[in-house]
């Protein structure tokens, strides 16, 4: 359990608010533990099979105390992501990259379920697709990556605030490498148009 504990929560979410969001539906009260009950019921919408969630919470509930804490939680949601990635469900595993964990529920920052992109409205459509492509094409990315340098002027041209934009570069660079690839970059346009067709 040692290589787990060292982890970070930065690190064990990956930086992706998607983690601080799910801990904060299991931990209403800010009481800066997750009960077993509570977590059973949340987990068991990842539609994991029982023998793999008991087998996450065994190694996320490390002292056996019945409990988790936001550390704690952090592992079994980087668990669950494994495992719904195909990887095995193991303690080594928890540095490996996986995209956060996903669960059936209307709550849900990523919700599973069968709708069109016409249903999701921050979705990007095909058609538009093919005009962020042709943008990104025309910024001369390199070895298919844009830098944050070069994307900055489109950004700011959006005329959207500073701490939006900000947000929507996290949200769209994925592996948080500083650059953005071509799907990346539709993620960033696409935001912006969202932002700035409700703001």
């Amino acid at each position: 359990m040692a290589a787990a504990a060292q982890l970070s929560l930065t690190q064990l979410s990956s930086g992706n608010p998607v983690y601080e969001k799910y801990y904060r539906q299991v931990d209403t009260g800010s009481t800066g533990r997750v009960l077993a009950s509570d977590a059973a019921t949340f987990l068991k919408k990842s539609g994991l099979p029982d023998l793999i969630l008991g087998k996450i919470w065994d190694l996320a509930d490390t002292d056996g105390k019945g409990v988790l804490n936001k550390q704690e939680f952090f592992i079994a949601l980087r668990l669950v992501a494994c495992a719904q990635n195909g990887l095995e469900v193991s303690l080594s595993n928890l540095n490996l990259a996986v995209p956060p964990p996903r669960f059936h529920d209307t709550s849900s920052p990523l919700l599973i379920s069968g709708n069109s992109a016409a249903e999701l409205p921050w979705a990007v459509k095909s058609e538009d697709k093919a005009t962020y492509d042709a943008i990104f094409d025309s910024l001369s990315p390199v070895n298919g990556f844009l830098s944050g340098d070069k994307v900055k002027p489109v950004l700011l041209n959006s005329k959207l605030p500073v701490d939006i934009l900000g947000r929507v570069w996290e949200l769209s660079d994925i592996d948080h490498d500083g650059m953005l690839d071509r799907d990346e970059f539709a993620v960033v346009s696409n935001l912006m148009l969202l932002k700035s067709s409700t703001s």
